[in-house]
């Protein structure tokens, strides 16, 4: 069922924006401007674009690393039903990650639906298969996740990270762009929760807008990119529903700024919305987290 447009803009309580020693570094500087790189087109002509106007993959993938690609996988849809990142999109990016030197790839879900399921039906697994040092990982038992808690967080303020995750040395996440039915869109601040083991105790027990905001405490993804090929435009977020084909893919070191950017894509549920009037992108930004304000963020066409 669509969500109304008061639920789509409601948000929790804005947090003092805090960056205690130690705690999370920043994708950008306080104060100045985020970049995000937007180009159209199949994933396999524009993304590798997008990455060298970035500076290649090699600014984000060492040669010997261990790399994790964080999809949508969650459902057994289809790709053209637009829940799930395109497989294409998924292969490009873990070829690139093996070109750049990468020792292994990951491309890790935590599934709702059957994860062999997933992973046959999201096309994805396919897609990857022939790539030598790529795996598909889908974790659902709770001895592959490690309880962390952060100071900092007033509704998240302990979870269960998958531990695979801890062990690499970058993460890539890579969300389709859909509506959501609780929280208004799901890309890549949504997406993260893929992550984490009991995303049910997020949407059922705390505030879910403040909560997907927090997890920037403890998930931080080096480089952000939105699948917005395909667009599910309402009954997000498993489909089936009405889908743009949008050709677009938008990335940026802040994922804050990339989000809020993907927000103005589409009309999502018939209306058009700024990034700042998605509660948990608003929130990931009173939180100093990323940018999300239009004015302090510079397109670059690629």
């Amino acid at each position: 069922m669509p969500i109304t447009r008061r639920e789509f803009v409601k948000s929790g309580a804005a947090a003092a924006a805090v960056m205690a020693a130690g705690g999370i570094t920043p994708a950008f500087s306080a104060g100045t401007k985020s970049e995000v790189y937007v180009g159209k087109g199949n994933a396999a002509d524009i993304l590798p674009k997008i990455i060298k106007k970035m500076g290649g993959m090699g600014r984000f993938v060492k040669t010997g690393s261990r790399v994790m690609i964080k999809p949508n996988m969650s459902f057994a849809s289809p790709p053209d039903w637009g829940a799930t990142t395109s497989p294409e999109a998924v292969r490009v990016v873990a070829a690139l990650c093996l070109d750049a030197g990468a020792r292994r790839v990951i491309v890790c879900d935590n599934t709702l639906r059957e994860p062999e399921i997933c992973k046959s039906q999201s096309g994805i697994a396919d897609a990857v298969k022939d790539l030598k040092g790529v795996v598909v990982f889908t974790p659902k038992e709770e001895t592959l996740f490690e309880e962390k808690s952060d100071a900092r967080a007033r509704a998240l303020t302990t979870t269960r990270v998958v531990k695979e995750m801890l062990k690499c040395d970058c993460l890539i996440s890579l969300p389709t762009a859909k509506s959501h039915a609780a929280g208004g869109l799901s890309l890549n601040l949504k997406g993260l929760m893929g992550l984490v083991y009991d995303r049910g105790a997020m949407h059922g027990q705390m505030d879910l807008a403040m909560a997907i905001a927090e997890q920037l405490y403890y998930i931080k993804p080096t480089l952000s990119i939105i699948d917005a090929s395909r667009a599910l435009l309402d009954n997000g977020p498993s489909g089936p529903g009405q889908v743009a084909r949008l050709e677009k893919f938008v990335a940026g070191t802040d994922p804050v700024a990339v989000d809020s950017f993907g927000a103005t894509l589409a009309s999502w549920y018939g209306r058009q919305y700024e990034g700042k009037q998605v509660a948990h992108i608003k929130n990931a930004g009173e939180l100093g987290l990323g940018n999300v304000e239009s004015n302090m963020i510079t397109e670059i066409a690629v």
